[in-house]
């Protein structure tokens, strides 16, 4: 018999350090046991049998170490990098082979780095990486977070996030409190050119089915990616593959995206991939 999360808050632990611990596994509990996709602040209080100002204090922690985060409309909590990553590795004896069978596969048919991640809030946190086996090769880092804006596979999250394809990049939701820089985050004094360039780069991505994004920073990179769907009401998942921008030419482009798009549709289906895009 499975103790409920009010169980677990309303004990009485010898010290005020096991109670905080007692209470912030109620909390994460009740997020990830929650039906959908979050929970409020008053849902949490009430599934908890705390009182808001300490459910809202533990929150602030939860969300400052990354166990939790705020959804991308502000007024849910859910799971945060710190929680998926463990929840990454608990899945290893499961579905996540399979995932990096399908990366695998990618990155030997390209020849470059291949790597699936889920947005969380206005930012990617990469899952899984399956390095190339070229010399001069892109390093799959998982466990980086990274601003939508700056990989590609935060383009194609932005362009086929059906509910709002088009939203300006940086445009935050509210509670997107974790958003990291970003070219076009004051629309206000955004120039309009920069606005329309980020337009047209969604409008190419939508049109070709997978995004396209050239390191912004001297490094030489070109990402491509396309968008998992995972049957969550929100585009959550992307994979991409990495490499020098010398070696994924122009005239590569549409080959190599037609690998990246066949890779996203196998991922569709694994029961894996659909469990991490519901969170």
């Amino acid at each position: 018999m499975t103790e409920s999360s009010t169980d677990l808050a309303s004990r009485t632990p010898r010290s005020s350090g096991v109670q905080s611990v007692a209470r912030a596994a109620a909390l994460l509990g009740a997020v990830v046991d929650s039906p959908s996709g979050g929970a409020t602040l008053t849902e949490l209080s009430k599934l908890t049998g705390l009182n808001v100002s300490t459910v809202h204090r533990l929150l602030g922690t939860l969300c400052a170490e990354g166990l939790l985060c705020r959804s991308r409309e502000g007024d849910r909590f859910q799971p945060g990098p710190v929680l998926l990553r463990l929840g990454r590795r608990s899945l290893a004896s499961t579905g996540l082979p399979e995932v990096t069978a399908v990366l695998k596969e990618l990155a030997d048919a390209t020849g470059e780095t291949a790597s699936i991640g889920m947005r969380r809030g206005d930012r990617v946190l990469v899952l899984v990486s399956v390095q190339s086996e070229q010399p001069l090769r892109y390093l799959g880092e998982p466990g980086v977070s990274v601003p939508l804006t700056r990989t590609a596979m935060g383009v194609a999250l932005l362009a086929f996030d059906t509910p709002s394809p088009q939203r300006t990049p940086g445009q935050r939701r509210g509670g997107d409190e974790d958003a990291g820089p970003d070219p076009t985050e004051d629309a206000e004094d955004t120039e309009d050119a920069e606005k329309w360039s980020w337009h047209v780069r969604l409008l190419a991505a939508q049109f070709r089915g997978y995004a396209v994004l050239d390191g912004a920073d001297g490094s030489g990179l070109r990402g491509l990616a396309a968008p998992v769907d995972s049957g969550s009401p929100y585009i959550q998942l992307a994979v991409d593959i990495q490499g020098p921008a010398g070696r994924m030419t122009d005239d590569r482009l549409d080959a190599l995206g037609a690998r990246v798009v066949a890779a996203a549709d196998s991922l569709r289906g694994l029961p894996v991939a659909l469990a991490l895009g519901q969170l």
